[in-house]
């Protein structure tokens, strides 16, 4: 008998102890201490805020960056720390970032590759190779990337393509043509939804692309808006997209071209239906350079309101998925104002705290957090940090 209960006491130790997740023990990015910016945030349900430095396309400038809540620090520049070994560090112009099950999927369109890491220590897993990504949504199985296959700006129409990574393999195993130059994509049910921008053709898209995912094959296109950015699944049967809106051209009398916005950046609510159908609305007067979904059934965006006039007027815009009802509030005046150039944002699911990524084009970025307890009009600044070289895309681990 003592044998018997040493051994179910032994098994229960060895149980207990491989039970033990990552969170009872030192990562190895403990010892990154990088620039505190903000009082330890412990209280919340995630331990980093991860931001993906876009870069200048071709500078080979990408970086990863986090915040860590638990002491406030901000890190530079996690993934070349992290991974010394790869000489070209995290690679040029970072178009995308998405969390799954514990991984980092960060979409590399300069260098045509969508890197896998761990979101726990930010180590490289493995790196898959996908020419021109843009923006990538999972399922189950799979990881979807979209991607512009080789298109050239100024030259011939040339369709995109939307590549399927299996997940258990981290490989391309199937691929299927979509519309011209494709960026934001979601699933909802039995089907990915690609949002099709035409960006480098004379006349743009307007369609969303429907790929039934048992067959991986497109079986219906839903009409929406010119020229197509992002796209998001409320998870209530709709889907959120934004288009960069329209500009006309002309020539001053010095032969410069100047550009005059014809239809501005908009917001468009698709409630879709039988899946391969849908029904298309705009939500009038919210302009979207970005855009966050958050979990009690929001849009959050950022735009701005003067930019058919030349004007700059910069809004954060509240949107009810539910109602379509929008509240907004202008920048001046308030916190948001040291806010210059709006590249990304993210909502808190905890507390509903806004981080927006600020470009400066010609030098370093940084990011803010805002914190509210009465609304739009209650925001107030919590904490900023410098960031990269454009930083856009922000995750929640």
């Amino acid at each position: 008998m003592k044998r018997i209960a040493l051994l179910v006491f032994s098994m229960a130790v060895a149980a207990i102890a491989v039970s033990c997740s990552k969170d009872e023990t030192t990562s190895k990015d403990a010892d990154l201490a990088g620039v505190n910016v903000a009082v330890g945030e412990k209280k919340g349900s995630y331990k980093k805020l991860f931001v993906l430095n876009e870069g200048n396309f071709q500078k080979n400038n990408a970086t990863l960056d986090f915040f860590r809540f638990s002491d406030g620090n901000y890190v530079s520049d996690a993934f070349g720390s992290m991974n010394p070994a790869v000489v070209q560090g995290i690679g040029d112009t970072g178009n995308d970032l998405a969390l799954h099950d514990g991984k980092l999927w960060i979409v590399m369109n300069g260098s045509s590759a969508v890197h896998i890491v761990d979101a726990w220590d930010e180590t490289l897993i493995a790196t898959v190779t996908v020419p021109d990504p843009r923006f990538i949504a999972f399922d189950g199985s799979h990881a979807y990337v979209s991607s512009y296959a080789g298109a050239v700006y100024g030259g011939d129409e040339v369709r995109g393509k939307v590549y399927r990574i299996s997940l258990a393999t981290n490989k391309v195993d199937a691929e299927v043509e979509v519309g011209c130059q494709p960026e934001g994509l979601a699933v909802s049910g039995k089907y990915l939804y690609v949002a099709n921008s035409g960006g480098y053709n004379f006349v743009h898209e307007n369609t969303l692309s429907v790929i039934d995912l048992d067959s991986f094959k497109v079986v219906s296109s839903i009409e929406v808006a010119s020229n197509l950015h992002y796209l998001i699944a409320d998870g209530k049967g709709s889907l959120w997209a934004s288009s960069y809106g329209e500009s006309t051209w002309s020539q001053d009398e010095s032969g410069n071209w100047i550009s005059n916005m014809s239809e501005p950046m908009g917001l468009y609510k698709v409630t879709i239906f039988s899946g391969t159908q849908g029904l298309v609305s705009q939500v009038k007067d919210v302009h979207v350079s970005c855009m966050s979904l958050s979990q009690d059934g929001f849009i959050y965006a950022v735009g701005n309101a003067k930019e058919m006039t030349g004007g700059q007027e910069l809004c954060l815009y509240k949107v009810s998925t539910a109602s379509n009802a929008v509240e907004s509030a202008v920048f001046q005046g308030r916190p948001f104002e040291k806010v210059k150039n709006p590249y990304g944002m993210l909502v808190n699911p905890d507390n509903n705290d806004i981080y927006l990524a600020d470009a400066d084009y010609t030098g370093p970025g940084k990011v803010w957090c805002f914190h509210t307890a009465n609304g739009l009009s209650g925001y107030e600044m919590k904490w900023s940090a410098v960031a990269g070289m454009l930083p856009a895309h922000m995750v929640l681990y």
